[in-house]
Formats: structure tokens, C-alpha cells, sequence
């Protein structure tokens, strides 16, 4: 950002912490069930890309729009009848947002078995203020390196 006039820069940083701001309170919604919230904030376009994340079980892949994402949550929710995180971190990149999840633990809806998902990490990309894709990594670490961000 350095060879960008200070004007520049400084709008940048706004919207990245806007930005920030947006996913931080797209995770909290989602903890308090409020999933239709997020459709605010996303492009009718968007590209939700969940096929690394084989610990999701059954609905790996790629979904397209806000049905496509609707129909990857309605899957992936039907099989638990409660679920829990916790948001280690909201980072910033320009125009990704990285959230860090840990200690997600759900339950499943018939059987009661509580199961676990290790940390892992979501990359919100903005434009024009709106999500246009969010994609799943297994880990940490892959999320920060892919919104070019390292430990």
C-alpha cells in the first residue's frame, strides 16, 4: 500500500476494517442462528467454495449464488441439532478478510454424538463492500497464507 497516495491508502484501511467489522458480525449472527442476515452482505453472485474442508462431510464442493449457498447451508445444517465456535480472530488483507474458527463442536441430530472440527480458517473476499466469495481451509495457516497473510 505504500506506493498508493495517503488518501488512497487511508480509504483502503477503512474499508478493510469495515470489512473487518462484517465478518466479525457474520460469525456472531450465524452462532445466534440468524443465518438470513448474511444474504445482506453478500453478492447474488457470490462463490462459496467449501471443497477443502473434508471434515464437512458430504457437501464439499463449490456453490454459486445466494441459492447455491443456501442449499450447501440447509445440507450441511440438517445434520446437527446444535452447533458452537469460537472466533479466534477477524483479520484483515486488503480486500480478504480472514476469520480463524476453533473449538467447533456439533451435535448430531439423531444420534446426540457431539463431534469436533480442528481451527480452521474462511476467506471472505470484498468488492464494493459486498462478499463475492468465501472459501474454506482446514487450517489456519492456509487461510492466512492464501489472503497473503503468514504467522
Amino acid at each position: 500500500m505504500a506506493l498508493l497516495p495517503r488518501a488512497w491508502r487511508d480509504t483502503a484501511r477503512v474499508m478493510s476494517q469495515e470489512n473487518v467489522e462484517v465478518v466479525r458480525n457474520l460469525a456472531e449472527a450465524f452462532q445466534l442462528r440468524d443465518h438470513e442476515r448474511a444474504f445482506d452482505f453478500y453478492d447474488p453472485e457470490i462463490e462459496w467454495n467449501a471443497s477443502h474442508m473434508p471434515t464437512f462431510g458430504g457437501v464439499e464442493g463449490v456453490y454459486r449464488g445466494h441459492e447455491g449457498v443456501r442449499a450447501y447451508w440447509r445440507e450441511w445444517l440438517s445434520a446437527w441439532s446444535d452447533l458452537y465456535f469460537e472466533i479466534e480472530d477477524v483479520r484483515g488483507a486488503g480486500d480478504d478478510v480472514v476469520l480463524l474458527v476453533r473449538n467447533q463442536r456439533q451435535w448430531g441430530r439423531y444420534s446426540g454424538i457431539e463431534t469436533e472440527v480442528g481451527p480452521y480458517g474462511m476467506v471472505f473476499t470484498f468488492r464494493s463492500g459486498k462478499v463475492v466469495r468465501c472459501c474454506f481451509h482446514p487450517d489456519q495457516r492456509s487461510a492466512l497464507e492464501a489472503a497473503g497473510l503468514s504467522e
